[in-house]
Order: structure tokens, then C-alpha cells, then sequence
């Protein structure tokens, strides 16, 4: 690994990860990152090793996550927690020991919130239960985000953990358990699209409501985030709510397929409400979206579909 970099990407191959490392380098920054090659970094070890083996940097970009899809995590609960919780634990002290120079950005979900039928501000945070679906996986998140906190105070280190819109773009994962909301509504649009079907299966409610952000945004949000805060957890969003019937739409009209819209009756559906308060954010950064949901998903569908050729 490279001895000289700005930043270093802890998740360089995941979705976010991925997208970070380009992001980085189209803003001329030099970025290391730490990805599958390094091994499971729930392993204290193996994590160790990876930081040792990393450059000093100005910042540290943790996107690691072990990550499953609605009905699937109710069945693996413990997993979520066991292995994230380890994962974040392990990189705040391999931060704290071999990278105590470097800020950390962390990145947290509107899951780690209590259900309400309004938008959440950040003193919502670990004040009522989580969803069902997700108490695990978010526990494991609320432990990141507490923990940075608390590694920051007694160790005189610098954090910020952002929470984020539910993100979509390219490079994200297409397997049915692993899939992210929108990336995985938009594909089985094109693959039913293409099978020359005339109506579009949307699994779940079509009223409820989440925020959705194309991934460069999201990521410029963090970036923009990252100039204006330190040691703070932060809503990191556009406060721009679309209902999945509204997302649905959006997806037809952008790879220009007239379908019906059907939802499973069966289907699963997670909290019917999660939009962020993200108004400290936008007011001291003056950040918005350079992507409507609308042109965020006609950009992904042009990267992921158009240059390719159908089945």
C-alpha cells in the first residue's frame, strides 16, 4: 500500500466504498483503501493488520457494513449486531491506536431512528425502539455512532457520523438479499421490461415514504458535512421525500416503460415513515442535490443497462 495518501476508505469495495475512492480521486485527492484483501474485519486481527499496513492520512472514510435486505434480517438478528458490532469496534480502536491523526467519518442509517410519522431530527436518536426488521443491524449502527463519540472525548480524537438518505446509484449490489431499495426496484424494472412484461412488481407499500439520494450527492453531502462539522452526529440528507409509489413511477418514466404498477399484497413493507431532519446540515452548509430522483435514476439506468446488452 501506497506510503503517502489524503484519505483512506475502510469498505473500498463495497457500494459506497467504491464510489468514495472515485469521488476522491476525481477531486484530485490520493485515497488508500482497505477492502476484501484485508480479510473480515470482525476479526480483531485481521483489522489490526489492515491499519498497520495503511498510510497516515488527513481522513478516515468507515463504509463497512454487513448488510441484508427486509424480510431476510428478521431471521438473522443476531448475526446483524454480532458481526457489525465487532466490525465497528474493531476500526474505532485500530483508529485510536494506529491512525489517531486522521478524522473519522463514519456513516449511520435513518433505520437507527424510532418509527414516527414525521421527520426525525438528531434528537430523536436512541430515544424508542427500532423496527422490527432492522434491531440488529441498526443496534450495531447506534454502537458506531455512540462509539466514535465516546472514542473522540476520552481520546482527544476527531469524528463525525453522518446519517444518510437511503442511497442508490452504480456499483451497488444486485442480489435479491443485498440489494439496496431503489437499485433493486429499478433492476427488476428493467429485467421485467425486457421480458415483455406490462406490469411492474413493487414489492411493499406503495405509500410509504423514505428519502432517496443518487450516490455522488450523497456523497458530496458527506464531503460538504465534513468542512462544516466535527465530533457532532448529523443528518446528512436533502429533506426531499418520495413515497415508493412516487419512486415506481419515476423508475417507468426513466427507462420509458408504460407498465402498470402492482404491489404484492404479500409483500414485505419495513417502517412506513423515515425522512430526516437534516436542517442543521443544509442551513450551515448550504448543500442541495445536483440529481432529482428523476435524473439519479436515468443516470444509474444509462451506466448500468444502456451500455450493456440485454439478456
Amino acid at each position: 500500500m501506497s506510503s503517502l495518501a489524503h484519505d483512506l476508505v475502510v469498505g473500498a469495495d463495497g457500494f459506497l466504498g467504491k464510489n468514495f475512492i472515485r469521488i476522491l480521486g476525481e477531486r484530485g485527492r490520493i485515497v488508500a483503501g482497505i477492502g476484501h484483501a484485508a480479510g473480515d474485519l470482525s476479526d480483531w486481527t485481521l483489522c489490526e493488520q489492515a491499519f498497520k499496513a495503511a498510510p497516515k492520512v488527513e481522513r478516515i472514510f468507515h463504509v463497512v457494513t454487513r448488510q441484508r435486505t427486509g424480510a431476510v434480517q428478521y431471521g438473522i438478528q443476531g448475526e446483524m449486531l454480532a458481526i457489525n458490532a465487532r466490525i465497528h469496534l474493531n476500526v474505532l480502536e485500530a483508529w485510536r491506536l494506529h491512525q489517531p491523526q486522521a478524522k473519522l467519518i463514519s456513516t449511520g442509517s435513518s433505520c437507527v431512528y424510532p418509527e414516527r410519522d414525521t421527520p426525525l431530527d438528531e434528537s430523536a436518536y436512541q430515544t424508542g425502539p427500532l423496527h422490527p426488521s432492522v434491531t440488529g443491524y441498526g443496534l450495531a449502527k447506534q454502537v458506531l455512532g455512540i462509539g466514535a463519540r465516546v472514542y473522540a472525548e476520552q481520546y482527544g480524537l476527531r469524528q463525525l457520523h453522518c446519517i444518510l438518505a437511503t442511497v442508490f446509484g452504480p456499483e451497488d449490489h444486485k442480489e435479491p438479499d443485498r440489494s439496496h431499495f431503489l437499485g433493486a426496484m429499478l433492476d427488476r424494472a428493467v429485467r421485467e421490461m425486457r421480458a415483455g412484461q406490462t406490469r411492474f412488481t413493487v414489492w411493499g407499500d406503495p405509500n410509504t415514504v423514505r428519502e432517496l439520494l443518487y450516490v455522488d450527492d450523497q456523497i458530496d453531502a458527506i464531503l460538504a458535512a465534513d468542512g462544516a462539522f466535527e465530533n457532532e452526529l448529523l443528518n446528512c440528507a436533502a429533506a426531499a421525500p418520495v413515497t415508493v409509489g412516487e419512486a415506481a413511477r419515476a423508475i417507468t418514466q426513466a427507462i420509458g416503460w408504460d407498465a402498470e404498477i402492482y404491489s404484492p399484497p404479500e409483500s414485505f413493507s419495513g417502517a412506513g415513515y423515515k425522512v430526516l431532519d437534516s436542517s442543521r446540515f443544509l442551513n450551515a452548509t448550504g448543500w442541495r442535490p445536483k440529481f432529482d430522483l428523476l435524473g439519479g435514476i436515468r443516470r444509474l439506468y444509462e451506466l448500468e443497462y444502456l451500455a450493456t446488452p440485454a439478456d
